[in-house]
């Protein structure tokens, strides 16, 4: 009899865990697009599925981490905070540990280049996970020495192979940049989707801001992303100079914070610049922001596919993205690709003042969204098919 009753504990122990899934790399620094997504996932999944965190950095905002506890989440730090060699082998370890002790049958990996992937992959591999997704968010890499870690990269990212189960990229550049050995048919392409309703345009809360933030009739040209490499803050400088010579009433306003900041400051300082632009800092209510401007660019040297590009649109922006930025970001008709070399500066302030002479109906985009499956929900349904498939 007491045989009978373990199996039929164990059968009852493997059900429940089939929905008990563990997002992997997920934290709040720069509250940048990975959080966002995972905190929408989080927020929009089904009430019978457990899905936890496992932060290799660690969270800087305990808010971030009680709004996961609020949906029934847990969130653990697996990172380590000494030597960077060292915490590759600390990281596999802490979260080997964890999976084991939690019984996660599903272990979803969220990553820009493949070395994270693989440390973290092997890490659930080698604690029986049934089920590894390893999730491609880039086509670059970023921060210092830059150099290496795209050869480290390179020489990853073909082992992911024979490592993962599930592959997932949220563009086809991201999905060449992470795996370049694995068939495009084995690939799943799973759209950064948003709370559409929540970016949906509203004048009241535009003219609300704007006041806010000083602005009359400038234009309002916006930008959201860390100061880094990646973002590439420093054509915003070559664009600043120009609106300058050519008398352009506008104003620059820049949402997030970052490593390379500091430098960015000096160098408008330096340019004498500083009334062109306002410097806004990380916000919880970029969808507010948003409402405010009236474009959106995104001059970056590398993207996956940018949640906020998208976000921009839903709220009824033009958008001018960088040309190394994938098509799949255009989902309105009001978006335009362009180089980011020295001569191509000019383009964009032809550009902008373009889209800054327009009129147009921002509250349409909502519906366009909506029926290009960028709604949040269309990404759960994505993730859910995922981890029950």
């Amino acid at each position: 009899m007491a045989c009978g009753k373990e199996k039929q504990n164990r059968k009852a122990d493997t059900k429940n865990m089939s929905d008990k899934v563990l997002e992997v790399n997920v934290d709040d620094l720069y509250l940048g697009g990975v959080f966002s997504l995972v905190k929408n996932v989080v927020k929009n999944k089904p009430k019978d599925m457990q899905i936890d965190i496992a932060a290799i950095e660690k969270f800087t905002d305990k808010e971030n981490i009680q709004s996961f506890e609020k949906c029934g989440s847990k969130v653990y730090y697996v990172g380590y905070d000494g030597n960077k060699w060292l915490k590759q082998f600390i990281c596999f370890f802490h979260l080997k540990k964890l999976i084991r002790e939690q019984n996660y049958t599903c272990v979803h990996i969220h990553a820009d280049v493949a070395n994270k992937l693989m440390v973290s992959g092997m890490a659930a591999r080698t604690a029986g996970v049934t089920k590894i997704i390893l999730h491609s968010h880039a086509a670059g890499v970023d921060g210092n020495h830059r150099w290496l870690k795209a050869w480290i990269h390179r020489r990853c990212r073909r082992l992911l192979k024979w490592i993962g189960t599930d592959y997932v990229a949220c563009s086809d550049i991201a999905a060449e940049w992470m795996f370049p050995n694995i068939a495009a048919k084995e690939i799943t392409l799973i759209q950064n989707g948003i709370d559409l309703q929540k970016f949906r345009f509203s004048q009241t809360v535009r003219e609300m801001v704007r006041k806010q933030l000083q602005i009359s009739d400038e234009l309002l040209i916006g930008h959201v992303g860390r100061f880094c490499y990646q973002k590439n803050h420093d054509f915003f400088l070559e664009i600043l100079k120009q609106i300058r010579e050519r008398g352009l009433h506008a104003k620059l306003l820049l949402v997030g914070e970052g490593p390379n900041e500091k430098a960015f400051r000096e160098k408008v300082h330096a340019c004498g610049l500083d009334s062109y632009v306002i410097y806004y800092g990380v916000s919880k209510k970029v969808h507010e922001l948003f409402m405010a401007m009236d474009l959106f660019a995104l001059p970056s040297h590398f993207e996956g596919l940018p949640i906020v590009g998208v976000e921009a649109q839903a709220s009824g922006l033009p958008v001018i993205f960088s040309d190394t930025i994938t098509r799949e970001a255009k989902i309105t008709q009001a978006v335009s690709y362009l180089g980011i070399d020295a001569r191509d500066v000019s383009k964009w302030l032809d550009t902008i003042i373009h889209y800054g002479k327009e009129k147009r109906d921002r509250i349409k985009a909502y519906d366009i969204l909506k029926n290009a499956k960028f709604d949040i929900v269309d990404t759960v349904n994505g993730f859910m098919k995922l981890y029950r498939g």
